[in-house]
C-alpha cells in the first residue's frame, strides 16, 4: 500500500489537510463567475476552493484571574491556506492573480481583531479586514496568517456572532463562507482503546468496536456531531446505519456518521451500537480509527458527498457511559484507535504502485506494507529511467527516506516506518516504454511466512504528457 505525496510540502499545523483552498474557518460556500461571449476564445482561468472548512470557530475564554499571565498568548490566530488550480486543461498552467481576502467582522461581539499581518497586505477599517497576498501559481499552496482574534475581558461564553470571509481574484470565481464564532473551548476526549482484545483474531472473522467520546472543556458542543470511522489494512466495514455515509457500496473502508448533539460539558457518550469490521480471509493485520468532530468542522479528508451510499439499518446514536480510560485532546477533535493482528500475522505482504508524472518531475511516495503499517524494511528495484533522491542536507532528521544499496542496478532499501512513513523520492529522468520495477518485503526470520507469493509486487510508470 502506498500514499502518494506529489504536491508541495507547505501545509498549516492545524487539524486538517489541504488540497485546493484550505481555510481555518468555513461554512456555506458560494461562488460566481462571468461567462464568455459567443465566438470569443475563453481566457485561461484559475480556480480557488475552500477545503477543510470550520463552520464553528471556538475561541479561548480567559478567566479574569488568568488574564495577567495569559495576555501575551491569549489570542487565536486566523490563518488561510490558499492554493490555485487551472480550469482550462491542456492550455498550460495559470496563476490566480491579484487575490484579495475580505473578512467581515461587523456581526461579531466581544471579540477584537488585531495584529494585522502587514506582510500579507492586511488592514482593518470599521469591521472589515482586507488582505492582498501575492499571486498563487497553479498547483502551489500558501499558508497565510492574517490576524489575531482576542476575547474581550467582559465577554461571556457562548455565541459571539458570524464572520464572513470572501476571496476574489482577477481570473478566478469569487468564493465565500461564513463562520460562527463561539467564546469558550470544548475539550474533547475519547476512549483510549476501541476494543479490549489483544490476542490474534481469525482471518475471515468480524471485529466489533464501540467508539466513546466526552467533553472536558468549558463550553458545550451544540448541533450535530460527526463520527468518522476508517479501517486500514486487510479489513472493510459493514454498511450498517442509515445516518452513516460510506466511501463505497461494497466493502467500504470509511464511514462518516452524523449524530444529533449536543455534547455538553462533563458528558461522556459511546455509540449505542457497534461498528463492525470484516477481516479479510487472508488478512494479517490492520487498524481501525474513530474520530469525533463538531459536524460543521469535519475536515475535507473525512467528508463524503451526499450521494455516497448509506447504511440500510436504523440510525446510529449515543448512549451515556462512565468516561473511564479516556484520553483528552486539544479543543475540537478526539479519536480512539486499535491495531489488530490475525493468526496470519507473519504473512508479510506488499502492494504495488505506479509512479506518475512528467519527465523531469520529482515524485514522493509514502511506502508501507499491504496492512497499512510495517515492522521491517522494504526493498525496491526502480524502473529504468527513474533515479532516487535521498535525504537532503537541511531536511529534518526524523524524516525517513529510501536510500540506494546498489545505484548501478537501481536497488533501494526503505527503512521500517515509525512515524512518519519512509519516503521514496524519485526523479523521472527519461521516458522508457514498458519500464517496471518491484517492491518487496522479506519473510520474518523467526516465523514461517504462510504465503510467499504476495511478498513482491510491481512498480509501474504512468507518464503524463
Amino acid at each position: 500500500m502506498t500514499v502518494s505525496r506529489t504536491g508541495p510540502r507547505r501545509r498549516r499545523a492545524t487539524t486538517a489537510g489541504a488540497a485546493a483552498l484550505l481555510v481555518a474557518f468555513g461554512g456555506a460556500v458560494t461562488s460566481c463567475g462571468a461567462g464568455t461571449p459567443e465566438g470569443e476564445k475563453a481566457p485561461q482561468r484559475a480556480e480557488l476552493a475552500f477545503q477543510d472548512p470550520v463552520g464553528t470557530s471556538y475561541l479561548r475564554y480567559i478567566e479574569k484571574s488568568e488574564r495577567e499571565w495569559a495576555s501575551a498568548g491569549a489570542y487565536d490566530p486566523f490563518s488561510v491556506n490558499l492554493a490555485a488550480s487551472t480550469v482550462s486543461p491542456g492550455r498550460g498552467q495559470v496563476s490566480a492573480r491579484n487575490i484579495k481576502v475580505t473578512v467581515d467582522t461587523t456581526a461579531t461581539k466581544s471579540v477584537t481583531f488585531d495584529t494585522m499581518n502587514r506582510e500579507q497586505g492586511c488592514k482593518g477599517v470599521r469591521g472589515l479586514v482586507t488582505c492582498t497576498p501575492k499571486d498563487i501559481e497553479s498547483g502551489e499552496e500558501e499558508n497565510l496568517r492574517l490576524f489575531n482574534m482576542v476575547v474581550r475581558q467582559d465577554a461571556k461564553k457562548g455565541q459571539a456572532g458570524a464572520m464572513k470571509v470572501t476571496v476574489t481574484s482577477d481570473n478566478a470565481p469569487t468564493i465565500s463562507f461564513t463562520s460562527q464564532l463561539v467564546i469558550g473551548s470544548p475539550g474533547l476526549s475519547a476512549r483510549r482503546d476501541l476494543h479490549p482484545a489483544s490476542d490474534p483474531i481469525e482471518p475471515g472473522s468480524e471485529l466489533e468496536v464501540r467508539p466513546a467520546f466526552g467533553n472536558e472543556g468549558d463550553v458545550d458542543v451544540d448541533g450535530d456531531l460527526s463520527v468518522a470511522v476508517e479501517v486500514s489494512g486487510q479489513a472493510t466495514l459493514r454498511r450498517q446505519y442509515s445516518n452513516c455515509r460510506y466511501d463505497k457500496a461494497d466493502a467500504p473502508k470509511k464511514a462518516l456518521c452524523t449524530i444529533p448533539g449536543p455534547l455538553p460539558v462533563g458528558a461522556a457518550y459511546e455509540t449505542d451500537r457497534p461498528f463492525t469490521a470484516a477481516i479479510d480471509e487472508t488478512g494479517s493485520q490492520g487498524k481501525i480509527t474513530a474520530t469525533l468532530y463538531p459536524a460543521p468542522n469535519t475536515p475535507t479528508r473525512d467528508l463524503l458527498p451526499d450521494s455516497a451510499p448509506r447504511g440500510s439499518g436504523a440510525p446510529l446514536g449515543f448512549r451515556p457511559t462512565d468516561g473511564s480510560h479516556f484520553d483528552h485532546f486539544d479543543r475540537e477533535l478526539a479519536f480512539g484507535d486499535m491495531k489488530f493482528r490475525t493468526t496470519r500475522r507473519y504473512d508479510r505482504q506488499v502492494n504495488g504502485f505506479a509512479i506518475k508524472g512528467k519527465v523531469g518531475q520529482t515524485r514522493e511516495i509514502g511506502v508501507m506494507d499491504a496492512a497499512g503499517y510495517f515492522d521491517s524494511d522494504s526493498y525496491a528495484t526502480l524502473p529504468e529511467g527513474v533515479s532516487l533522491i535521498g535525504h537532503q542536507e537541511g531536511e529534518a532528521s526524523e524524516m525517513l527516506f529510501c536510500a540506494y544499496t546498489d545505484e548501478k542496478n537501481r536497488k533501494v532499501v526503505c527503512p521500517a516506518p515509525n512515524n512518519p512513513l519512509p519516503v521514496l523520492r524519485v526523479r523521472i529522468d527519461k521516458r522508457v516504454e514498458g519500464a517496471q520495477g518491484t517492491i518487496s518485503v522479506k519473510p520474518d526470520s523467526e516465523h514461517p511466512d504462510p504465503d510467499l507469493t504476495n511478498n513482491t509486487a510491481p512498480i509501474t510508470m504512468e507518464y503524463v504528457d
